[in-house]
C-alpha cells in the first residue's frame, strides 16, 4: 500500500494518534484470532496441511461458495497465516502450523472457543446486563471447552507429576476429566498407577476415551459419564489421589463445602487437590473467564483467593 508524503505526515496531527495506532494493531490481532478460529472450526486449517487450490478445498470440505472461501483465505494471507503460490494455498504462520499439530490440541481450540463461544458472550452481554438469561453454551460447546482447557497443561502437567512422584498413589480419580490429559500426566509419572476420569457431558467422555486410547493408556485409565455427587458404587473409592481441576465453578457456592467433604470421604487417607483460576488478581484471562462463567447457564463466578 502506497501513501503520499502529505497523507503520511497527516498522521502526526491525529487526535489521540497513539490510541489510533494501538487500536488498529489490536484490530489486526482480533482479525487473526477470528480467522484462525473460523478456519480451524470449518476444517480449513487441517485441510491445508498439504497445499490445496480453492477448488480442491471446496470439494474436500463440501463448500458451495468457492468465492467466499477464497475471500476467507485472503484474510488468512493478510494476517500472515497463509500463503499462496501458483494457485495453491498453504499454511505459513507459526500459529496456523502449530494449530494443526494434534499434540497441542488446546492451541487450536483456543481461537475456536473465542469465535464460537466468547464472541457470542460479549455480543449478548448488553442484554444480560439488563436481565436477559444466561446462555446454554455448554450444551453445544462442552467438548470444545474441554479441548481449550489443555492450554493450562504446561502448568498442571508439572503439578501432577510432582504430586504423583511425592505421594505414589495407586488409584487416581480425575473429577471433570475434560480431554483426559490430566490422567495422561498421572500415567507418565508412574508406570503402575491406575484410575478413572468422570464427566457429566457424554461428548467430553467420548473425547477423553479416544485420547486415552490414542495415548496407549486405555488399559490403565477409564473415562466414565458420572456426577461426582452421585457416584456409582465402583467409583466411590477409596482413592489415593482425587483431582478437581478448573471446574469448581460448575458448583454453586452453597454446594462447594458438600462437594469437598464428599471428595474427602472417597479419599479418606489420600489427597484431594483443587486447582482453579481466581478472580480479583488483575489477570486478563481470569477476568474474561469470570465474564464467560457469569454468562453461561449452570456456571458460577470464579472464586476469590479467600
Amino acid at each position: 500500500m502506497r501513501y503520499s508524503v502529505e497523507l503520511a505526515l497527516s498522521g502526526f496531527h491525529l487526535r489521540h494518534k497513539r490510541a489510533h495506532g494501538l487500536l488498529v494493531r489490536d484490530f489486526v490481532s482480533w482479525l487473526r484470532v477470528e480467522f484462525l478460529g473460523t478456519a480451524a472450526a470449518t476444517g480449513v486449517l487441517a485441510a491445508l496441511v498439504e497445499p490445496r487450490t480453492v477448488d480442491d478445498l471446496a470439494a474436500e470440505l463440501g463448500v458451495t461458495d468457492p468465492g467466499l472461501l477464497g475471500s476467507l483465505l485472503a484474510v488468512g494471507e493478510s494476517v500472515g497465516e497463509l500463503s499462496a503460490d501458483g494457485g495453491h494455498w498453504r499454511l505459513a504462520g507459526v500459529r496456523a502450523r502449530a494449530m494443526v499439530d494434534p499434540a497441542v490440541d488446546g492451541l487450536a481450540a483456543l481461537p475456536e472457543e473465542a469465535v464460537l463461544y466468547g464472541t457470542d458472550v460479549y455480543r449478548h452481554l448488553g442484554d444480560r446486563l439488563t436481565g436477559a438469561p444466561a446462555g446454554d453454551y455448554l450444551a453445544a460447546h462442552g467438548e470444545l471447552v474441554a479441548r481449550t482447557s489443555r492450554v493450562a497443561e504446561p502448568i498442571f502437567g508439572a503439578l501432577i507429576a510432582d504430586l504423583v512422584r511425592a505421594r505414589r498413589p495407586g488409584r487416581v480419580l480425575d473429577v471433570g476429566c475434560g480431554s483426559g490429559v490430566n490422567l495422561r500426566h498421572v500415567g507418565d509419572a508412574s508406570p503402575s498407577v491406575t484410575g478413572a476420569g468422570i464427566a457429566v457431558d457424554a461428548a467430553v467422555v467420548g473425547l477423553a476415551r479416544r485420547n486415552l486410547a490414542g495415548w496407549g493408556l486405555g488399559n490403565r485409565f477409564t473415562a466414565r459419564q458420572a456426577d461426582v455427587r452421585h457416584l456409582p458404587g465402583d467409583l466411590v473409592g477409596p482413592w489415593d489421589l482425587v483431582l478437581l481441576f478448573q471446574n469448581i465453578y460448575y458448583f454453586a457456592d452453597d454446594d462447594r463445602t458438600g462437594l469437598l467433604t464428599r471428595l474427602r470421604t472417597i479419599a479418606p487417607d489420600g489427597a484431594v487437590v483443587v486447582a482453579t483460576a481466581v478472580s480479583g488478581t488483575g489477570d486478563p484471562a481470569a477476568a474474561h473467564l469470570d465474564v464467560v462463567l457469569r454468562s453461561t447457564l449452570g456456571n458460577t463466578p470464579l472464586p476469590t483467593v479467600d
